[in-house]
């Protein structure tokens, strides 16, 4: 998958947390439904449930705190990009250039 930043506040139970993930990416309810989040630590995923609240699986100031992560598993879905969906089978994007 493709990482990304999302803010999670202080008490945020999972089912408030996968309202706004919905929304963002437009995912129709019966497609989202068969999602599952983990706590994701050390490449080890704990399955959350709709009332954990999740800022408080991570844990702040210890080594290896960035090898923490909310882990989303779900099937592919098709792109909404329609640069995307007009490309055949041997073309690709562009990739991105870091120069330092």
């Amino acid at each position: 998958g493709v990482p990304f930043f999302f803010l999670i506040r202080e008490g945020e139970a999972l089912s408030d947390i996968k309202l706004r993930i919905q929304k963002k990416f437009e995912v129709p309810d019966e497609q989202f439904l068969k999602w599952k989040f983990a706590y994701v630590a050390y490449n080890r995923p704990d399955y959350l449930q709709d009332s954990d609240i999740v800022l408080s699986r991570f844990q702040k100031n210890i080594y290896g705190a960035w090898e923490q992560s909310l882990g989303l598993e779900h099937s592919d879905m098709p792109s909404k990009k329609p640069y995307m969906a007009n490309q055949n089978r041997h073309s690709f994007e562009k990739p991105v250039k870091i120069y330092n």
